[in-house]
C-alpha cells in the first residue's frame, strides 16, 4: 500500500467566466477540425477541465496530505492572477492547440514555489509520459536545459522564458487527429485574443490523465484576494 503513487497536475484555475470563454473557443475549433480532445465536453473521446499547468508530477499517495497542506499555504500567500492571451500556438507534432499567456515574474515565481514544494516529495519518481507521449525517463538524456530540467524536477517546462527557461504558460484548447494542419498565426487574427485572457483566482490539484487532461479535480486552493 505504501508503494502506491499518483500522477498529478498542479495548475492555475481560470475564473468561471474565462473558463466559459476558453471552452467556447475550443468548441469552435472542434467544429472546424477533427478534434480528439476539447475543453469541457463529455461527448468527445476525452475532455479537459480548463487549466494552466504549472507542474506535472508523480508523488507517493502516502504524501498527498503534505502536498495538500503545502499548496494551501502557497495559495494563501498569493493574489489573483490576471493574464492576457498573447496568441495561439499549434504543436504540429502532437496536434495540440494552445492559447498562450503572458509569463510575468509573479507567475514564474509561483511555478518555482510549487516545484520547491512538490519536487522533494516526488523524490526520484518520474511521470511515465509527458502530454506529447514522450517517455519522460528518456528525456533525462536530452541536451541543454530540457535535460537539465527533467533531471532536476522530472518536468521539462520549467523556468523563466525571459531568461531562456522553458515555462510557456498556456491553456490547451484542443488535441486533433494526427496530421491535422492548422495555421495558428492566421487563426490568431480571426479569434479575438482578448476573450482568451482573464482572471485565475485559484490553484487546482488534478489527477493527471492522458494528453495532460485533468479528469478529476482533487482539491482547489483559492488565492487570498
Amino acid at each position: 500500500m505504501n508503494d502506491l503513487t499518483i500522477e498529478l497536475n498542479i495548475a492555475l484555475l481560470p475564473s468561471r467566466a474565462l473558463a466559459g470563454r476558453l471552452t467556447a473557443v475550443s468548441e469552435e475549433f472542434a467544429a472546424r477540425y477533427p478534434a480528439t480532445v476539447r475543453l469541457g465536453d463529455g461527448a468527445s473521446r476525452l475532455s479537459l477541465a480548463p487549466h494552466l499547468t504549472l507542474y506535472q508530477v508523480p508523488v507517493p499517495v502516502a504524501d498527498l496530505r503534505q502536498l495538500h497542506e503545502g499548496l494551501h499555504k502557497i495559495a494563501q500567500a498569493k493574489v489573483n492572477f490576471t493574464l492576457a492571451c498573447t496568441g495561439l500556438a499549434y504543436n504540429a507534432g502532437e496536434a495540440s492547440l494552445e492559447a498562450r499567456t503572458q509569463a510575468p515574474g509573479a507567475l514564474v515565481a509561483l511555478q518555482g514555489a510549487v516545484i520547491d514544494l512538490a519536487n522533494p516529495i516526488r523524490g526520484d519518481l518520474l511521470l511515465d509520459r509527458d502530454p506529447a507521449g514522450n517517455r519522460v525517463a528518456g528525456l533525462q538524456d536530452s541536451a541543454g536545459i530540457l535535460g537539465d530540467n527533467v533531471r532536476r524536477t522530472g518536468y521539462a517546462e520549467v523556468g523563466d522564458p525571459r531568461a531562456g527557461g522553458l515555462f510557456r504558460p498556456h491553456d490547451t484548447l484542443n488535441w486533433f487527429e494526427p496530421g491535422t494542419v492548422i495555421d495558428a498565426e492566421r487563426e490568431s487574427r480571426v479569434i479575438d485574443m482578448a476573450v482568451l485572457g482573464g482572471q485565475y483566482p485559484a490553484l487546482g490539484l488534478f489527477a493527471l490523465g492522458p494528453y495532460g487532461t485533468c479528469p478529476q479535480l482533487l482539491a482547489r486552493y483559492e488565492f487570498e484576494a
